[in-house]
């Protein structure tokens, strides 16, 4: 019986080894079969990698400029809590008053008295009468006359340049020492003393734009605003001559005016215009105010963005998606992935989040001229061996109902290596020189002798034209977009 037994057992044993060796081999077959197929696919298309690591590659600053701000932040300069406010006081001057009826140009009078208060930090405020040399500052009620009304307004020459030139002086009077926080120029813009305005003004706006004497560059913004006007427009392309010109109600026909507001100090000056801003807004006779704005930041956060396959062109759409980064203003990024082959162009829709300043300055499809754009792989730093990486060619830019549309085609540098994913950048910068804000054109003109032309004012392209095209808004970054292309 026991004999019985253990050969009952030994048959088992045998069994059992039986069935795990058969096991075995369907497990290896399996591997074999896997390693197969791999191997038939990377000959076939490439064993492609993964998809990049964001968080990784951010936080190890592998891509250079990613956490930049558009606009840095500026060290404050030496500055006195004064806002100084210089008034040209010539004879062209006294019909904005127009005292048969409203003035946006009294009302904006009546506002720089109080403005500066409301500044951060609190300012005060001082005037400084403008002709053919420049007055002592003094405070509103000291003046005599005051500047709204017609009496104030008698001088026979007007040296705006000389005005310019006192804004890097103390209270003093001294070139040592730091000048006042804020200035602001109230003018026609008729310069009646030395060369013309064009020449001599803009040159004086010039030195302090690009920082001469050694001295660090002075923030600048230009507020037009057109008031009503009932008095005589004097020429500066004839002297001697003047014109009776009397507004309408249709603003249009209202005759500009300039804030010019300088600062040297740049931690400041966007904080004290946007106050300006906001306040100029609120003038009863809400007029046509537009903006020069010569150091702002142009944009408040990053672009809204939209990436897809363009439906008209031929080829593999692509599959996109939208990374989401740990900080809400990082520039937007997308990992997009592509076929092997013959690929659709890929439509990249941007909306820079333009600042108010901008906005003063020009409309979204003008800023949208405004802009150079480029795109260039940012990423790896150091390409792997064998490796198979795309690239994007024939970049194509158009502007679309104040959107900019860039396309691109997506390929593949070689389909014999192993695909790889690479991260590129497209990034669109201001170019001033592309082209001026529009209602500079539009008020602007070159003969100041007729009726007609009187709601412009002379030389006005000439004068800003400079100054806008040397600003520090010039390769400001306005749009920063990654797009990381791979295989599908």
């Amino acid at each position: 019986m026991k004999r019985v037994v253990a050969e009952m057992f030994m048959v088992c044993r045998r069994r059992k080894r039986d069935r795990a060796a058969r096991g075995l081999r369907r497990s290896r077959l399996s591997v074999w079969l896997t390693v197969a197929l791999c191997a038939f696919g990377c000959a076939a298309s490439g064993c492609a990698t993964p998809p990049p690591r964001w968080a990784e590659i951010i936080e190890k600053k592998e891509i250079a400029d990613f956490d930049r701000p558009a606009c840095p932040p500026t060290a404050a300069a030496p500055a006195s809590d004064d806002f100084l406010v210089y008034l040209d006081g010539s004879g062209s001057m006294r019909g904005y008053l127009n005292p048969k009826g409203a003035s946006a140009y009294r009302e904006t009078l009546r506002l720089l008295t109080e403005v500066g208060p409301l500044c951060e930090p609190s300012m005060r405020i001082q005037f400084r009468k403008v002709g053919g040399a420049v007055d002592p500052p003094k405070p509103w009620e000291a003046l005599a006359p005051l500047p709204d009304k017609e009496e104030f307004y008698t001088l026979p020459e007007t040296d705006l340049a000389a005005a310019v030139r006192a804004f890097s002086v103390n209270l003093e009077g001294k070139r040592s020492g730091p000048p006042p926080r804020l200035h602001v120029l109230v003018t026609d813009g008729v310069q009646s003393l030395g060369s013309t305005l064009a020449a001599s003004f803009r040159d004086e706006c010039l030195k302090l734009l690009d920082g001469a004497d050694g001295r660090p560059p002075w923030q600048a913004t230009v507020f037009g605003i057109r008031s009503q006007f009932n008095g005589k427009v004097y020429s500066e392309v004839e002297r001697s001559k003047a014109v009776v010109y009397q507004s309408e109600d249709d603003k249009a026909t209202w005759r500009p005016f300039y804030l010019i507001a300088f600062s040297s100090d740049a931690a400041r000056h966007d904080e004290n215009i946007a106050r300006l801003r906001r306040e100029l807004t609120k003038l009863e006779s809400k007029p046509e105010i537009h903006e020069l704005p010569l150091s702002a930041c142009f944009t408040s956060r990053p672009p809204e963005v939209e990436v897809k396959g363009d439906e008209a062109s031929e080829g593999l759409g692509p599959r996109v998606a939208r990374i989401k980064h740990k900080r809400p203003d990082a520039p937007p990024s997308f990992n997009i992935e592509i076929g092997p082959n013959k690929n659709r162009r890929l439509v990249i829709a941007i909306r820079p989040a333009w600042s108010e300043a901008a906005l003063g300055a020009a409309d979204a499809a003008q800023l949208a001229e405004m802009i150079d754009w480029e795109i260039a792989p940012v990423y790896p730093g150091q390409e792997a061996a064998g490796a198979g990486y795309p690239r994007l060619t024939d970049l194509q830019i158009r502007i679309e109902n104040g959107a900019t549309v860039a396309t691109v085609q997506p390929e593949w540098e070689s389909k014999a290596k192993t695909p790889a994913w690479r991260i590129f950048r497209l990034a669109g910068r201001l170019n001033p020189k592309k082209r001026l804000p529009g209602w500079l054109e539009e008020w602007n003109t070159r003969d100041d002798r007729t009726v007609a032309q009187a709601n412009r004012t002379y030389n006005l392209l000439a004068t800003w034209q400079a100054p806008w095209e040397r600003s520090p808004v010039g390769k400001q970054l306005v749009a920063d977009i990654y797009l990381a292309v791979g295989p599908k």
